[in-house]
């Protein structure tokens, strides 16, 4: 008995629990509350990531550390090499704080310090996993540098859609709570809330999001 507590002890200390980060500020709160609760019934360490926001920052920052329920990590001091997979809820008002593409259209750019951190993880072979209006930036952050053309889902927004195949990669139209793995790249993507307005289906597409970037971290 004795051999085996000792046994048991070794193995809890050899037991290193994933990092996820997850990008708090500006997504959409249904797919961030529902990635955390993923993410803890999972085991993962969670690294909740704030990014520059417009508007009354007080408010902003109190509702971010509402949710994340600890300390919020800038971007801009978020490294590729402190965790093992990085989440990006969606949201419009995501889109418009971390890129210009309501003003460029297709033409847009990605703010530097995600477009850096998602080259950063995706050149470490790390899984990247995105939502809805996110799945844009994700393709427009990496286009050139995947090692196939990538696979993503935007729901079936249009306008969306335009601008992932300007990137040079595929929009694939989903279901509510379906997600799109791209094995070869390490991408997971799904509509999530753009895809439906049920929170039983956003909270699906969470599950199978986590389950699927668990995957891809195993390999």
């Amino acid at each position: 008995m004795a051999f085996e507590r000792s046994f048991k002890t070794v193995q809890d200390m050899a037991f290193t629990p994933r990092k996820a980060g997850i990008i708090i500020s500006g997504g959409n709160p249904w797919e961030i509350l529902f990635c955390i609760l993923h993410l803890e019934k999972q085991g993962y360490l969670r690294s909740p990531i704030s990014v520059p926001q417009a508007g009354p920052a007080g408010l902003i920052s109190q509702i971010d550390s509402e949710m994340a329920r600890m300390s919020l990590t800038p971007l801009s001091e978020v490294k590729a090499t402190g965790i093992d997979t990085l989440i990006i809820p969606g949201g419009w008002r995501l889109l418009d704080a971390m890129s210009n593409f309501n003003e460029a259209g297709n033409a847009f750019r990605v703010n530097e310090d995600l477009k850096n951190l998602l080259k950063g993880i995706y050149r470490l072979n790390k899984p990247i996993g995105a939502f809805g209006t996110a799945s844009v930036m994700v393709a427009k952050s990496l286009q050139g540098i995947t090692r196939s053309g990538m696979v993503v889902t935007v729901g079936s927004d249009p306008k969306l859609q335009s601008a992932v195949a300007a990137a040079g990669s595929q929009a694939v139209v989903t279901r509510p709570g379906e997600v799109i793995l791209d094995q070869t790249n390490k991408i997971v993507t799904t509509g999530g809330e753009l895809g439906t307005k049920r929170p039983s289906e956003v909270f699906d597409s969470c599950g199978n999001m986590i389950s699927a970037l668990s995957e891809l971290i195993k390999e």
